[in-house]
């Protein structure tokens, strides 16, 4: 009968498929040994789907020392993409939180007209309250002022002011300092991160030339947060020239340390 397979066939048929299949699987294992040969993560048994692998340590270890603040003096006037923008932001969402409250709030400023109306905003404050600021505080202030309002809105492509809430759950109240920390392990993040992307540069602005501003309500009001939240300066990001090298050292960690271990250690 036309279409029906005789036994010889079919076993024929079963044959092929097992080869067939195995054939695929084995590609797909090598395809994966070899990938993660060629990224440096070698691939452990204990993989599961969909989970990505952990960089080498020593991956890491050259990440973090490579790590530099670059200021806007070295920027090259060049813009970020939007994309690398977000992934930089998502980086530093994945900060350690205790009770995750996630209390970090950013504010993106990006584009020459709204970095001149924020520095602006800071301007106008210090005009408004002259009064209550020191005399030192206030030439300080000037002084710094007049460099970055012309030089900023020209060389920095986008300025992260970074925010913190002082209560970011409702039925939780953390202690403040608390909420400080995981605030700047966030942005630890978005450094590291920004350490990945070629030609991206940054550094934290902690904004103490107008610190009176910057732990103002008004601005934190200005930003979108409450009255009780706070600023902690910017995070000011742009692009340089990669054949320029910044060099940074640290004194010996062993010079820091105290061990206090069982005798049988």
């Amino acid at each position: 009968m036309a279409g029906k397979m005789t036994s010889g066939e079919k076993e024929l048929a079963y044959n092929l498929t097992v080869i067939y299949g195995m054939s695929i699987f084995s590609m797909v294992i090598l395809y994966r040994f070899f990938t993660g040969l060629s990224s440096g993560s070698p691939i452990s048994d204990k993989t599961e789907r969909g989970v990505a692998q952990v960089p080498h340590i020593e991956d890491t270890m050259m990440l973090i020392k490579e790590r530099r603040s670059i200021m806007p003096k070295d920027f090259n006037g060049d813009k970020l993409e939007t994309k690398d923008v977000e992934t930089l932001l998502e980086a530093a969402n994945w900060a350690p939180t205790h009770k995750k409250t996630e209390p970090w709030r950013f504010t993106v400023i990006a584009g020459s007209e709204s970095l001149s109306d924020y520095l602006g905003f800071i301007d106008s404050w210090y005009q408004d309250h002259k009064e209550g600021v020191s005399d030192k505080d206030y030439q300080a202030f000037l002084n710094k002022y007049q460099g970055i309002s012309t030089s900023w809105p020209e060389q920095v492509s986008h300025l992260v002011v970074i925010g913190m809430k002082r209560q970011a759950l409702l039925d939780k109240r953390l202690p403040e300092w608390e909420e400080i920390c995981a605030t700047a392990m966030a942005v630890q993040n978005l450094h590291l991160a920004v350490t990945s992307l070629e030609g991206v540069a940054g550094y934290w602005s902690s904004h103490t030339w107008c610190k009176e501003a910057r732990d103002s309500p008004e601005l934190a009001e200005h930003l979108g947060l409450e009255r009780e939240d706070r600023v902690f300066g910017a995070f000011v990001l742009g692009k340089y020239d990669t054949t320029k090298k910044f060099r940074s050292k640290r004194g010996d960690w062993r010079e820091k340390i105290r061990w206090r271990m069982d005798d049988r250690e």
